[in-house]
Parts: structure tokens; sequence; C-alpha cells
């Protein structure tokens, strides 16, 4: 059902992230304006809105690479503000990043980026991760001849699969995908769209996406939070946020593009 912001998120053994009244400023400018979502395990939740509207600063701040002025974020029930790289170590291990170009290193092969991780937080050996990295690479649909080469050696398309496939390293049970289709072509896209809830299934992920596509959103997400000037304008499937009667929100869905990925979706289906 679609709710607004002001709805309190209510805990349970099956909610993965809580939000609560998150606020943010970055001197005068107000980017989070008590903002409080709540993520169940094993669904695909995106954070759509427009540029701008505190998307990729409120998932820095889930994964501690920023701090919020108040409020309470809970990764697996543990509350995160405040926490020390030592003291989030072990929940670090248990979720994967996939930053919007990728943060590949440039001088590190594919499976040398993949296995990086590895090589951090495990004690196995370097045949063992080249290994596991070879099998996280064909996970997301590169050929085997993609671990030899370097980023830059790479399609858009490629290296975003890359960074997916470095994401998923650590077996982790929740994933981040900040604007996970950003500059790929359409053909691309949606490949890409596919792999998402392929991966989903398959490792039984649960997935917080940052996005402004709208057809991953309607092709790939269960839920979906829409922000508006650093505030939850609602959460809901897209087939009710597509019915709200919120005028931003309309305006968003019922534009050129968003009927054109709404139909879409529909030929899908």
């Amino acid at each position: 059902m679609l709710s607004a912001s002001s709805a309190p998120v209510v805990a349970s053994a099956d909610t993965v992230i809580e939000v609560c009244d998150v606020r943010t400023r970055f001197g005068t400018a107000v980017v989070h304006d008590g903002v409080s979502l709540g993520v169940r395990r094993g669904e695909i939740f995106a954070l759509a809105g427009a540029s701008g509207c505190g998307k990729s600063t409120l998932l820095r701040e889930i994964i501690l690479l920023q701090r919020p002025e108040s409020g309470s974020i809970r990764v697996f029930g543990k509350d995160v503000i405040g926490l020390s790289d030592e003291e989030a170590l072990p929940l670090r291990r248990h979720w994967g990043v996939m930053f919007e170009r990728g943060a590949l290193f440039g001088a590190l092969t594919v499976a040398e980026n993949v296995g990086l991780p590895l090589r951090e937080h495990t004690r196995l050996g370097d045949r063992f991760i080249d290994e596991i990295a070879a099998v996280k690479i064909a996970l997301t649909g590169l050929p085997p001849s993609a671990g030899a080469r370097h980023p830059a050696e790479l399609s858009g398309g490629m290296r975003k699969r890359a960074a997916l496939a470095r994401a998923i390293a650590l077996d982790p049970s929740l994933l981040f995908l900040d604007e996970p289709t950003a500059g790929l072509d359409p053909l691309s896209a949606s490949g890409f769209d596919d792999l998402v809830r392929h991966l989903k299934d398959l490792l039984g992920l649960t997935i917080l996406m940052i996005t402004h596509d709208l057809d991953l959103l309607w092709r790939v997400a269960d839920r979906v939070a829409f922000m508006v000037d650093g505030r939850i304008a609602g959460v809901g499937t897209m087939q009710e946020l597509a019915g709200s009667e919120l005028p931003l929100i309309r305006e968003y869905f019922h534009g050129p593009r968003g009927r054109g990925a709404r139909e879409q979706a529909w030929k899908r289906r």
C-alpha cells in the first residue's frame, strides 16, 4: 500500500535496513528532512526521485561513508551511526556495494579487482581466490577472457558487470546498487535489469538500489520510495506510485518517459 513519509517504520525480524527520522544538512542546505523507510529481507527496494533530492547521500549514510545530523540507521538490527571502522567491519563483510562509476582500480585486471575483497577480508589462498573471482565474473555474464583485461579495455556495460562481480565477491546477503544503469545504452541497460533480478533470485539477495531509470524501476523493483525535497513522498509498488494523486509523483511517472517505461513493462508481462 502507498504510504507517506509520516508513517512510522515498523521494525521486524524481516527488516534488513531501518532508517528513522534522518536529518542531514550541508551548511544551510537541508538534504534530508526526517527521512524514514524500511527495507525487507529478500526484496529489491528502490530509492527514486529527481537529481539532487538526496538519494545518493542517504546511501552513503547507510554504508557509513557519511554521517547524518540526527536520526537513526539500523542495518541487520545494529545501529550503524557512530560505529568506528573496526566496529563496522563485521557488517561490511555482509554487504556489497556497486558504485555509480564502478570505482574499479585501473591498474588492476578485472580478476584482480574482483579478488581484492577476498584478499583483504579472508585467509584464502591465491589460487582459490582466483577461482572464486572467475565464478563471480561468470555470474555477471562476462566472458572468461574479461578477467585478464583492465577496466579501460572494457565497454561501459562490461565495467558495470565487473563492478557488480566485485560487489558480490564476499557472498553478501545485502547488495547496494548506485545508479546501476546510468550511462548505458538501452540494450545494455535492459540486459543489466535482467541480471539484477536473476542474481537476486539465485543468491537470495536483499537489494537497495538508487536510480532514476524508469525502465529499471518498472522491470525490477518490488517496492519504491520516492524522494522529494529531502522527504519520502510515498512508498509502494510501481503500480501504487503511478496511481498517486500527489502532483510531483504524477509528473514523474506520467510524463512521456514514464508512460513509455510503463507500457514496455506491461508488454513484457
